[in-house]
């Protein structure tokens, strides 16, 4: 048997207790490939079993014992990443959706378990000159119609089946509109079909399976539409996009003619993080949700316009977002048994405790106007459920959580004062509050920003003022002056950027409380963590996808790979970066195609500016698939003055990691450096066609030499280096006399050459390195702009 069962139950606990609220973890079965979705399955004589599709097949688990799941049959199968399960009667009904496989309908002969099962593949069904082969997914209605979706026949339209007449053999019925549908949904003769290519829910009435018709339509908030379940009285569906950040959708479907959107749910706790939703069912006005990276969800849609979550258990302990961990649910058993399905982690037996929320709801408005006011945040402190809601556009907002008690809650809206008050919530109960919130005053700032080291302006420079309700951005013009209009009398963090110096953060609260007139100053030096637009471009030779983009990265996947990076480098300032085709979907949707993309830095004075400069980078390469073995793609990575160019490097090898480049030393280049080089990124995809992937982080170019070793006593410095010898971490503690708001701490070889670097944000502190080096002798530098203040030679064992 292709499985491992984790026998201790301590152990299990321990590893999955810190992701988890109303669920307890009752047993896991791990397989030894990769699976997906999930259904289940009560015998005649009240066993329960879980029916796993895998890649290659379906495991068969019973539960007898929930705290003991065993695998007691296992079918085999054509690979396929997609599998779908429904059961009527003492059948199992199994879709496959991968490219090349046959097996049509598997139907899976339960009546003998748990000591056999006997299984076919049905493929009996011809639509014009086509046989059936694969279908994305299936389900079964009440009185035992099945409805295939996304096949390979009625170009991905509904095919409708009975499955009722003749048990075990399916008899083909009729065929709905030729729209492809990826999931689908029945109940009491309606059909809720995911038609994902249009983005869009569709609600069909199917009581004459000859004569489809169409009732209501209304587009999904990310326009993805990948699966919906309805509630009891079918008068509230749900919806999940299949796309990074998107919400689970509450609909009220009464008049299908005038679908109302009523609430929108996202886990508050990875929120902007690239989390996927996949499928979501209902139970007695609970969802169940499954979410790629988040894992198991329970939110209580009672209140359907207000969606509040009461239980999660988490699957899966990589980086959020992309096309890992949790696949399927099911929460349909008697017992109340909850399924999971994670992809690599196997399947978890859960004990669900359902509760009703504690639901907080009112109305949030203008003290001088009365008026309404939308997008007022609305946060309930509670630091064990986090959650986060936003007033609509009547004024009105609608929160709550899991556990009942008295909580502070936050209102914080741009344009007016924060407002902590007190509320008591119960479970099962609405409590109300409403607020009024005072307008803030405006101010305008002006400033200029010059050059540290002569004074001169410094035109184009990105002055930012921000905090976590407003963003204020301006460039300073030929004169380097600068003007932020009407900013709120608030706290900000002020950060300038400018190509060819430093990367500056002057305050992390800098308080606007009047006319402000500010002068700056930064040191040069190239540092692009790409949050800003410091003058990149792009071109592309030939390609027609894939191009050069700036943004935050939207990860893809490819057989279970990372293929386009879902996160920068964390440890840079904000969260974006370069890479090739940002649009999501697929590892193909958006990958460089039949061509070379590039892209190249501004202009940089490494002539003037430098002794010893040296480049660094990190970047990712990602080059699978397609056709041919192996894949014959690269990234190259070349330097030039405008006269000639250099390879630096060749990047072939595929990995779905980011790498560091530290470092390049120019002066050991065969090429003159100028005032006019640039650095040039190039990924291309030849012939044959190939998946290809590319992207570029915290772009440097740093001094490879120490310098101004005269200067050393010019800024009073305690500090302390322990232990050195040291052999895994070294501790520095510190404190400036005189703090000039920006200093580093640089370990650099015995030749010069810089292996370590960090900032040191603060007047004084305590800092651990961990630097990945070699044994041998090093020197530690704490450097301010164009100077260094302490030099210590220290040694790691």
């Amino acid at each position: 048997m292709c499985y491992r069962l984790c026998f201790f139950a301590f152990l299990l606990s321990s590893c999955y207790a810190w992701g988890q609220l109303n669920m307890r973890l009752a047993s896991q079965l791990q397989y030894d490939s990769n699976i997906n979705d999930v259904w289940g399955y009560e015998a005649p004589d009240g066993t329960e079993y879980a029916l796993v599709g895998k890649v290659d097949g379906v495991s068969i688990v019973s539960l007898a014992d929930p705290e003991n799941a065993v695998e007691v049959a296992s079918i085999p199968g054509q690979y396929s990443i997609w599998r779908d399960l429904k059961t009527f009667g003492e059948y199992c009904y199994v879709t496959t959706d991968q490219a090349n496989t046959t097996e049509g309908v598997t139907v899976i002969d339960l009546r003998h378990l748990p000591d056999s099962v006997s299984y076919y593949h049905w493929t009996d069904l011809v639509i014009g000159d086509d046989t059936l082969e694969t279908c994305h997914n299936l389900y079964i209605d009440e009185n035992g119609y099945g409805y295939l979706a996304g096949c390979n026949l009625n170009r991905g339209g509904m095919i409708y089946l009975d499955l009722f007449t003749t048990p075990g053999t399916p008899i083909f019925v009729d065929a709905g509109p030729a729209i492809y549908a990826h999931d689908v949904y029945v109940q009491d003769n309606r059909m809720y079909a995911s038609e994902l290519r249009e983005g869009q829910m569709a609600i069909y009435d199917v009581s004459d399976k000859t004569n489809t018709v169409l009732l209501g339509t209304i587009n999904t908030p990310f326009e993805f539409t990948h699966n919906i379940w309805v509630n009891e009285d079918a008068s509230v569906a749900f919806t999940t996009d299949e796309r990074a950040n998107a919400p689970v959708t509450s609909y009220n479907i009464v008049d299908p003619e005038d679908i109302i959107e009523l609430d929108q749910y996202r886990p508050a706790a990875t929120l902007g993080e690239d989390v996927i939703p996949h499928n979501v069912h209902v139970k007695d006005n609970w969802l169940i949700i499954s979410y790629y990276t988040d894992g198991g969800k329970i939110v209580d849609a009672s209140r359907p316009d207000n969606l509040v979550e009461v239980g999660n258990f988490d699957t899966f302990f990589g980086p959020s977002g992309g096309f890992f961990g949790s696949w399927g649910a099911y929460p349909f058993f008697d017992s109340g048994l909850v399924l999971l399905t994670d992809i690599t982690n196997g399947l978890f037996v859960l004990e669900p405790n359902y509760v009703r929320a504690a639901f907080l709801e009112g109305h949030v408005s203008d003290v001088t106007t009365d008026l309404p006011l939308a997008g007022t945040r609305v946060i309930i402190n509670a630091e064990e459920e986090p959650n986060l809601k936003f007033s609509r556009l009547d004024g009105t907002y609608g929160t709550g959580l899991a556990t009942a008690g008295s909580y502070t809650v936050n209102f914080a809206r741009e344009g007016y004062e924060r407002l902590d008050t007190s509320a008591t919530i119960t479970n099962g109960v609405v409590s109300t509050l409403d607020v009024q919130l005072k307008p803030l005053p405006k101010y305008t700032v002006r400033g200029v920003i010059r050059d540290q080291e002569d004074g001169s302006p410094i035109p184009n420079a990105v002055v930012q003022l921000s905090n976590d309700l407003s963003l204020f951005e301006a460039r300073t013009d030929s004169e380097g002056v600068f003007v932020l209009e009407e900013v709120f009398k608030e706290t900000y963090q002020l950060t300038v950027a400018a190509w060819g110096y430093q990367l500056t953060f002057f305050a992390d609260d800098l308080m606007v409380a009047g006319e402000e007139n500010w002068t700056f100053e930064l040191a040069r030096g190239y540092e692009d963590d790409f949050y800003f637009d410091l003058g990149w471009g792009t071109r592309a030779f030939g390609a027609e996808r894939g191009r050069w983009t700036r943004g935050e990265p939207r990860g893809t996947s490819y057989q279970g790979s990372i293929a386009n990076p879902n996160l920068d480098i964390e440890t840079d300032f904000g969260d974006q970066c370069w890479v090739t085709g940002n649009n999501g979907g697929g590892a193909g949707a958006d990958d460089v195609d039949d061509g070379m993309v590039r892209l190249f830095s501004p202009p940089m004075k490494l002539a003037s500016r430098y002794e010893r400069p040296i480049i660094s980078y990190d970047s990712w390469f990602f080059n699978d698939g397609g056709f041919g073995t192996p894949p014959n793609d690269s990234l190259v990575v070349r330097l030039t003055n405008g006269t000639d160019t250099v390879t630096l490097e060749t990047v072939q090898e595929s990995r779905s990691e980011w790498r560091e480049r530290r470092f390049f030393a120019l002066d050991t280049i065969p090429i003159t450096l100028t005032d006019d080089m640039r650095i040039l990124f190039e990924a291309s995809d030849y012939e044959p066609g190939h998946l290809v992937e590319a992207a570029v982080d915290v772009f440097r170019v740093e001094e490879g030499q120490l310098t101004n070793v005269q200067d050393l006593a010019a800024v009073e410095l305690e500090y302390q280096f322990t232990p050195n010898p040291f052999r895994e971490q070294l501790q520095l503690s510190y404190e400036f006399a005189d703090w000039t708001g920006s200093a580093q701490l640089v370990i650099y070889t015995a030749s010069g050459q810089a292996v370590y670097q960090q900032k040191l944000t603060q007047a004084s502190g305590q800092v651990l390195l961990q630097p990945q080096l070699p044994a041998g002798v090093y020197w530690l530098s704490v450097e301010i702009p164009g100077h260094q203040v302490v030099v210590e030679k220290i040694v790691k064992q």
